[in-house]
């Protein structure tokens, strides 16, 4: 068995390749070629195994390889990092550490999403990043008219409408121009966000995970669409806890000489479940009134950004726990909840492609 460490860069490759005994059989350095790719694999008869760090250009490269039959390990680069420190470091170290890794099997492995359920999963990203831009822009309206004290609105900063008003308020020419950019930028943000919700509703399928998930309260079908994908096998968690960490619902801890520290604002999980669970949270309070109370009542205790947290963990520990058991949704911490005519109960796409089951996404 030979083993590949691969330092992948953006135009270049640094590769390493080890037998079982941990000694160097192969360096080299190309470019982001295919065809050089392969020829370095095709230079052994033996079965061999590689590993690249999850940078965010890997996809073309573990495709690749799959196509030639060889196994392909995909790093977690933040995990790695603690484990092969070094006060050198070069892209051939990096290789070389890569590949000894994984000859030893210490490599923490990151999670993969079969290659045909990517596409629509970065779809959904976009989406994300696209309402960010939005509300950025929003923001920069609402404090330049902040400075002249203009603090209600007729209409939300958002519509066509609020063109209008830009040009009715007693502001320097200056104020008005910027203001007037900022606002068609938006309109052209979602427009295009608009767009590519369209296009993804008219992709979707109802799977029995996703008819399973808007059984929940404030869950819909796009923003149960994004935990599916970003879920994927519910099974490669432990249990909720792990889930909790994952979405960035659990606060970190710093303890040290019998002091105790809740560490909140860590970077580790997927943001983007953590964007999912907290929107689901803000619209199961809206919806829900025994949802409203329960956040009510922890908001006397702390703060509405607490207890919209609290809810969104609570949504993901009844995700959890329905996908687990494949059973809808039954209880709110214990309460029936009242269920409102107005949110979508179950999925209407219009096509049938797409979006995976609990059980057709596998562990990496």
């Amino acid at each position: 068995m030979l083993y590949t460490g691969i330092d992948l860069h953006r135009r270049s490759i640094v590769m390493c390749t080890v037998n079982a005994e941990g000694s160097v059989v192969a360096r080299t350095k190309i470019n982001t070629d295919p065809d050089a790719v392969v020829a370095y694999f095709r230079q052994w008869t033996e079965p061999q195994r590689a590993v690249v760090e999850c940078t965010s250009n890997w996809y073309w490269l573990c495709d690749l390889l799959r196509s030639l039959d060889i196994a392909v390990v995909l790093a977690h680069a933040k995990y790695l990092k603690a484990i092969s420190y070094a006060k050198v470091k070069t892209d051939a170290i990096d290789a070389h550490t890569l590949a000894q890794l994984l000859r030893m099997g210490f490599i923490p492995e990151a999670h993969q999403l079969p290659p045909e359920y990517r596409a629509m999963r970065d779809l959904l990203r976009q989406r994300m990043v696209m309402e960010h831009k939005r509300t950025t822009l929003m923001l920069h309206m609402t404090s330049m008219l902040a400075k002249f004290n203009i603090i209600q609105f007729p209409v939300s900063p958002a519509t066509s409408g609020f063109a209008d008003f830009i040009g009715s308020c007693a502001i320097p020419e200056q104020y008005r121009i910027t203001l007037l950019m900022y606002h068609q930028q938006c309109q052209l943000v979602t427009d295009h966000e608009n767009q590519l919700e369209a296009y993804f509703k008219r992709q979707l399928r109802p799977t029995p995970t996703l008819q399973l998930l808007v059984s929940i309260p404030g869950i819909g079908d796009i923003t149960g669409a994004i935990i599916a994908m970003e879920t994927g096998n519910i099974h490669r968690f432990a249990d909720a806890k792990h889930y909790f960490s994952y979405c960035r619902l659990a606060p970190g801890a710093k303890d040290s000489g019998g002091r105790h520290t809740h560490r909140s604002g860590s970077k580790d999980g997927n943001q983007y479940l953590k964007y999912a669970f907290t929107e689901a949270a803000i619209k199961a309070i809206m919806h829900y009134p025994e949802i409203r109370q329960f956040a009510a009542r922890l908001e006397r205790r702390s703060n509405p950004t607490i207890a919209r947290t609290v809810v969104a963990k609570e949504l993901a520990r009844i995700v959890y726990y329905v996908l687990t058991r494949q059973q809808p949704f039954q209880t709110f911490k214990g309460m029936k909840v009242t269920k409102r005519h107005d949110w979508p109960r179950t999925c209407k796409p219009v096509r049938i492609t797409g979006l995976p089951t609990s059980q057709d996404v596998p562990t990496a």
